[in-house]
């Protein structure tokens, strides 16, 4: 996978440049799966930290929006406007735990940045669970507010408290051969195309280049019990939720 893919993968996880990188080939120009057909996993809805290898750690809350779909709330840590002092780099779990256990929340604590939302679902495809981020919140030139990209992630569980995610390579060359958005003289790309996109998907499955490398695999780990009322101030922070 080339750096630019790579950087892709910290910018949709690390927030703070998404819009820029929105055009990028790494996004996929179709969902994978079908949200309506989707389940939610109870064991992933809660708060999160992600981190992967030299990125800094974000974090994130999964809230079931029905039984098939989750609403995703993701934000990165950072100083307050009044805060004394300098703050460590955060680039773990343990970063991310250690900062919302030690600091005071708000303007002489820790703050959170723009948050990003997304809506996100699961699809199998031969026994592999792979999970699909669709950006919210944009308008396109029409009025509509269908999305125009998608990322799409192989989901592993390592059990009821860590799961990880390797985006899928949307210009691995299992998709060489399929019309081009730009191309297509369809009404609806991402309705008419999603399936083949997902057999081609299907054919690569088992090719380690049609994801991430291992160094840019994000891990998610569950933020524990005792400082999820921290992790919701800091939530707050840039989103009210009452």
């Amino acid at each position: 996978m080339t750096p630019q893919i790579r950087s892709i993968i910290g910018a949709v996880l690390m927030l703070a440049v998404i819009p820029i990188f929105a055009g990028l080939l790494a996004c996929m120009p179709v969902p994978i799966g079908d949200p309506e057909r989707s389940s939610v996993d109870p064991d992933i809805t809660g708060v999160w930290s992600a981190s992967a290898a030299d990125e800094e750690a974000a974090l994130y809350l999964f809230r079931p929006y029905d039984d098939r779909t989750w609403l995703v709330l993701g934000t990165t840590i950072s100083e307050g406007a009044d805060y004394e002092g300098e703050l460590p780099d955060i680039e773990t779990h343990g970063d991310v735990t250690r900062v919302l256990s030690d600091e005071p929340i708000g303007d002489a604590g820790i703050t959170a940045t723009t948050p990003v939302v997304f809506k996100v679902w699961r699809s199998r495809i031969r026994g592999v669970w792979f999970m699909t981020w669709e950006p919210v919140g944009g308008i396109r030139d029409d009025g509509s507010f269908t999305a125009e990209y998608w990322f799409v992630f192989r989901l592993e569980k390592s059990g009821k408290d860590e799961f990880s995610l390797r985006m899928v390579d949307s210009t691995h060359e299992t998709f060489d051969n399929i019309v081009d958005p730009d191309d297509y003289e369809g009404d609806n790309y991402a309705k008419d195309m999603r399936r083949t996109w997902e057999r081609a998907l299907k054919r690569a499955i088992d090719d380690p280049e049609l994801y991430a490398d291992e160094d840019a695999t994000w891990v998610f780990r569950h933020v524990p019990p005792d400082l999820t009322d921290e992790a919701a101030a800091l939530f707050r922070e840039v989103i009210e939720f009452e």
